[in-house]
């Protein structure tokens, strides 16, 4: 029985320093979101999985991960606290041999930006619990949400027949096939456009250019230039953002210009070529959620580059911070450029009109 007493305490003494030694190893740890864009609001889960590579138990694992400080969680096993620049989600489990331990976690997020799921920490316990180890896992995902959409009737009607008297032009004009050119393709016109001859000529795909009396194509300027707040600014990304989804819906091509800086890997967001469609309109979307309030060039140079690349004719929707008049000389040019299919969207007056909404409810 003595001997017996010996090789246990023995084998007890040799699992505890093996599990002192290995207490984090072949243990792995990840935390995705299900979603990389939502909508503000949008409920999407966190995939937490815990790994044990190894043939040894992990008798406590703790975990403490690095969240957006604004989000919100529902239904989560652990502690929860919120910083005023992090929040953290306290964990801990207990691991078998060669087990994979998976948790969904339903969150959303309410504010329009970039938010991250940065580092955790994980924390390890030997056999008998007498320390811990400790080690440092590098994530890095990233999750873009969107503006809110406008709820502005007043403001959508008005956009609407702006839209609806650019496409009626179209059937009263004459020429409805003239082709007045060819330009490099962008990955966002339909293949039935693309001139094969012009391309096999160039060495690249290049698509028709017509009449702008039968494109009816449109330029989209978001305009952040001046002295203004945040809300009002995060009112100008929701007003292009319901600018975007209106032509989309009345399928008219548009471009889109812009002296917002943006964040993240989405290249030279501040000019979109012309195009329609889901991916066109995905790519504007995410811009809008990743723009942030610096501002890239003044207005009037915003304007100069809308007049270089536009064609006679070509409509011009403008979203800005604050109201401008019709006759502002700034928009001489582009007026004239667009014989006059200009329209304007202020936040100010979308500020006033959700303030009305409020006083009349």
């Amino acid at each position: 029985m003595l001997i017996f007493l010996i090789v246990l305490v023995c084998c007890v003494v040799v699992c505890e320093i093996v599990s002192q030694q290995s207490a984090l190893k072949r243990v792995g740890y990840t935390c995705k979101p299900t979603s990389s864009v939502v909508e503000p609001g949008e409920e999407f889960e966190l995939v937490t999985t815990l790994t044990n590579g190894k043939w040894l138990p992990v008798s406590y694992l703790g975990v403490v991960q690095s969240l957006p400080n604004d989000i919100q969680l529902n239904a989560y096993l652990g502690r929860f606290s919120s910083e005023p620049t992090v929040a953290r989600l306290y964990s801990s489990c207990f691991l078998m041999p060669k087990q994979r331990l998976e948790r969904r976690i339903k969150a959303t997020l309410p504010q329009r930006g970039r938010h991250f799921i940065l580092d955790a920490t994980l924390t390890a316990g030997d056999l008998l619990g007498l320390s811990t180890r400790t080690e440092e896992v590098h994530l890095f995902y990233e999750i873009v949400v969107l503006p809110g959409r406008v709820d502005a009737p007043d403001l959508s009607r008005a956009l609407g027949g702006f839209l609806g008297d650019v496409s009626v032009r179209r059937f009263i004009l004459e020429d409805p096939v003239l082709t007045i050119g060819t330009r490099e393709y962008t990955g966002h016109e339909p293949m039935k456009t693309i001139s094969w001859k012009h391309s096999a000529r160039s060495g690249q795909l290049m698509v028709k250019k017509f009449d702008y009396t039968v494109e009816n194509s449109v330029t989209v300027l978001l305009n952040v230039d001046g002295n203004t707040d945040y809300d009002t600014l995060e009112r100008c990304f929701s007003l292009a953002r319901m600018v975007v989804e209106q032509l989309e819906t009345r399928g008219l091509q548009y471009g889109f210009l812009t002296n917002a800086a943006t964040a993240g890997a989405l290249g030279r967001w501040s000019e979109v070529a012309e195009g329609l469609g889901g991916g066109h309109t995905r790519t504007i979307l995410e811009g809008l959620g990743r723009a942030t309030h610096d501002v890239q060039e003044p207005f009037e140079n915003l304007l100069q580059r809308a007049v270089r690349r536009s064609e006679r004719g070509r409509a011009h929707i403008i979203v800005t911070p604050g109201r401008m008049a019709e006759d502002d000389p700034l928009l001489a040019r582009l007026r004239e450029q667009s014989d006059g299919r200009i329209f304007l969207l202020s936040a100010e007056e979308l500020a006033e009109e959700q303030a009305e909404g409020r006083a009349a409810s």
